[in-house]
């Protein structure tokens, strides 16, 4: 069973966690990780790892579900720069592996984290390296390795990152179909003419050729021609001719593996490779035989269980990068092979991974007149707003002039036609002929009846007043009888002639109700 422990954000160790699945991938990409299935819930910066290995990282995601996600002790590194220092072209390192590892590590701001000091082979020395500028340090440390024959292993004890230089290893024929699961395919002919373009443009630009032979050992001299040549461009734009030999014969050794690896093991079986080693697989029923270098390792843990896969080599010259770029050059567009194209327009070139736009005199005249047509443009909208002022005002000073405040001890009464409003003060009592004020007298009076006095009280005649609240009222003859002139329309719920109560001609009339009869005669 495989242990995953996981510390609190100081790096303090605070859980050992079983049951949980781990996915992780360091190498030649991904270099992060995701832990899910967890019964705890860590925090962001807490490392995750299985100890003594160089399977963990630093949590920096915490998803919804509970899962923890970061990068690798790989992708840490992967996202650090180095760089040179003020003033200098390239930052050049020498000495023993491990001391240049640990100036890297501090000079990158990783210590105490991560440290360079764990033994390493005596030999193993670097003798003025100079890192590409602005690499990042993953890339940039495994290739300072290599060129002295090492790989660069990060294996976490005690909590501290030991990045350790050992000797590339290789396998042989350790590998078979018989240890584990693996699928090859052998490239019997790899690119063995790598033709570089460099710095300049047209008969001025540097080029150079490089050549490997049979056994994959890359120099100037051709010893493969005819059918069995195959060539290749390498455009590593901006480099001068010193560096694009050297570019050009390191492009050409990547391009130098066999084939393409993919295999898993079963388990610790007693076989584990690393990152930049060397291995080659035989597949025993059908004799083939594929050399390739460990470019990516797959672990996985699930329910306690360790897998481990690999990735290695390339299947085929296509999927290496087969375009560079050097700091600065002339030129048009990027070799840069991340499958999209920049093109540059009037005054724009492109030269590597920067833009540059020229600035002449005539773009600089355009300018000039746009900036003295908004100059004048806006000089005229400020006259505009300057009249629109002084027109508000004067509207102001004319509706002041309209208005007048009216003071009087009585009562005003105002009034207003389609064009003008008027104001009158009645001053004088009103009478039976011109308008005016009650007088004192009057207000007694009115004030002094009581209430119901001017109640009306009919005289000779009926009122009738229905359920709906309406009142009419009827006169009557001599007799007493009610009297409904001609043109009087009647409704009864009967439908007997009203001319048989109350005499007269009636005549029914269309009604969607009552019945109802109209007097004609």
């Amino acid at each position: 069973m495989v242990d995953i422990v996981i510390t609190d954000a100081r790096q303090r160790p605070k859980w050992v966690v079983e049951g949980a699945s781990l996915d992780l991938a360091y190498g030649s990409d991904e270099n992060s990780f995701k832990l899910d299935g967890l019964n705890v819930r860590p925090e962001a910066g807490a490392l995750v790892m299985i100890d003594g290995t160089e399977y963990g990282g630093r949590i920096t995601k915490l998803n919804t579900d509970g899962s923890v996600e970061g990068p690798t002790w790989h992708g840490i590194l992967a996202d650090r720069i180095i760089q040179p220092d003020a003033g200098a072209d390239y930052y050049v390192v020498s000495g023993d592996a491990g001391t240049v590892l640990e100036t890297v590590l501090q000079r990158i701001g990783l210590s105490p984290l991560y440290s360079g000091s764990a033994p390493t082979r005596a030999d193993l020395r670097i003798d003025r390296y100079q890192f590409a500028r602005y690499v990042d340090a993953y890339t940039g440390l495994r290739a300072m390795l290599a060129s002295v024959g090492a790989k660069l292993i990060l294996r976490e004890i005690d909590g501290v990152v030991r990045a350790m230089a050992l000797p590339i290893d290789s396998y042989g024929d350790a590998i078979d179909s018989d240890l584990l699961d693996f699928d090859g395919q052998r490239d019997t002919q790899p690119v063995n003419h790598l033709i570089g373009l460099g710095d300049g443009e047209l008969r001025d630009r540097a080029v150079v050729h490089r050549y490997a032979d049979a056994a994959g050992n890359v120099s100037g001299t051709q010893s493969i021609t005819g059918l069995d040549e195959r060539v290749a461009v390498y455009d590593y734009s901006n480099a001068k001719a010193d560096e694009l030999a050297v570019e050009t014969e390191k492009k050409l050794r990547e391009l130098q593996p066999q084939g393409g690896i993919t295999a898993t093991l079963r388990g610790y079986n007693g076989l584990e490779f690393d990152v930049g080693d060397q291995i080659t697989g035989r597949d025993n029923r059908l004799g083939i035989t594929v050399t390739a270098t460990v470019a990516k390792k797959i672990v996985k843990v699930s329910h306690g269980i360790l897998t481990v896969s690999y990735e290695c080599g390339t299947a085929s010259g296509g999927t290496t990068s087969m375009s560079g770029s050097a700091e600065s050059s002339t030129g048009g567009t990027s070799g840069g092979g991340s499958g999209s194209q920049l093109l540059a327009g009037d005054g724009i070139e492109i030269r590597g991974n920067r833009i540059y736009a020229e600035v002449t005199q005539a773009k600089l005249d355009t300018v000039q007149t746009l900036a003295e047509t908004a100059q004048k443009t806006a000089s005229d909208f400020s006259a505009q707003i300057g009249q629109a002022q002084q027109d508000a005002k004067t509207a102001v000073d004319t509706a002041n002039e309209s208005v007048r405040t009216l003071n009087g001890t009585t009562p005003i009464h105002v009034w207003r036609s389609e064009d003008k409003a008027s104001a009158t003060v009645y001053a004088d009592t009103a009478s039976g002929t011109t308008d005016g004020l009650m007088s004192s007298t009057d207000k007694v009076k009115l004030d002094g009846i009581e209430a119901g006095a001017t109640r009306i009280i009919p005289d000779g005649v009926s009122i009738t007043m229905r359920a709906d609240g309406t009142i009419s009222a009827h006169t009557t003859d001599d007799s007493g009888k009610l009297i409904f002139p001609v043109g009087y329309i009647l409704m009864n719920s009967t439908g007997e002639n009203p001319g048989d109560t109350f005499g007269g001609t009636w005549e029914e009339q269309p009604s969607l109700g009552p019945y109802l009869w109209l007097r004609t005669r």
